[in-house]
């Protein structure tokens, strides 16, 4: 073999390595091409009413810059809630090239929001 071959051999062997080991341990299930993924999130009472639903995310790209404030503090403020029920987590990722994770905190807030509504309770 060819010293060209020998080494694009050895550099796909290191990428596919690469690849196959970046979600190692990894809280979330992701996807080496594609992810979008809802996940729960350990909070709240676990009621299942609710009046309100706050929504707080962030990004990532390449994994070299990141920005954002994906925390359930930014998600009840966002939705004006006084008490959280329960909470999701939203990831969709493309290659790892970007990355966008939001957070959905459902619960009761008795503030009226910025479109002067209430949404109705839903009861399951």
């Amino acid at each position: 073999m060819s010293k060209s071959v020998k080494l694009f051999v050895l550099g796909a062997v290191a990428l596919a390595g690469a690849f196959l080991s970046t979600s190692c341990a990894f809280p979330l299930p992701l996807g080496g091409i594609y992810t979008n993924i809802t996940t729960p999130v350990t909070v709240g009472s676990g009621d299942l009413k609710y009046n309100r639903c706050g929504t707080a995310s962030c990004y990532s790209i390449l994994g070299w810059v990141a920005g954002g404030d994906a925390s359930l503090n930014k998600a009840a403020l966002n939705g004006n809630l006084d008490k959280i029920s329960w909470a999701n987590m939203k990831v969709v990722n493309y290659l790892g090239i970007y990355g966008s994770y939001t957070v959905e905190a459902y619960g009761f807030g008795s503030k009226f929001g910025p479109d002067e509504s209430l949404r109705p309770a839903k009861v399951e």
